[in-house]
């Protein structure tokens, strides 16, 4: 978990650096990739086997956490695509539904690796 916890936070990085910089094409690339990288998430933490309870909670946390951030890719990619045609009204709505995915799918994978240590 902690290895794609890594990965997919080295991405969000990525994302967040675009969009400061007013790069919709990027970010749009980025957040894709991001969305791929939660899906590969998915399927490696889906195959890890636990042996005690609170493993298996948190592995369900983490999988929840992973679920959101791939809605959270998918709307960032729509907001950077809503960008590069000229719709900021739709490309804001985007952002911030991202920003509060993001945030829960945050606090979904703290929980889980708290379980853990």
């Amino acid at each position: 978990m902690g290895t794609w916890s890594h990965r997919i936070d080295l991405d969000a990085r990525g994302i967040g650096l675009s969009a400061v910089h007013r790069h919709p094409r990027r970010l749009t690339a980025r957040a894709l990739h991001f969305r791929a990288e939660t899906l590969r998430a998915r399927h490696a933490l889906g195959a890890v086997p636990v042996s005690s309870a609170r493993g298996e909670r948190a592995k369900r946390l983490a999988l929840a956490a992973f679920r959101r951030y791939t809605l959270v890719g998918a709307l960032w990619a729509l907001a950077g695509r809503a960008r590069v045609a000229h719709h900021d009204v739709v490309a804001t709505r985007d952002a911030r539904l991202a920003a509060a995915q993001a945030k829960h799918g945050g606090v979904l994978l703290m929980e889980a690796g708290k379980l853990l240590h």
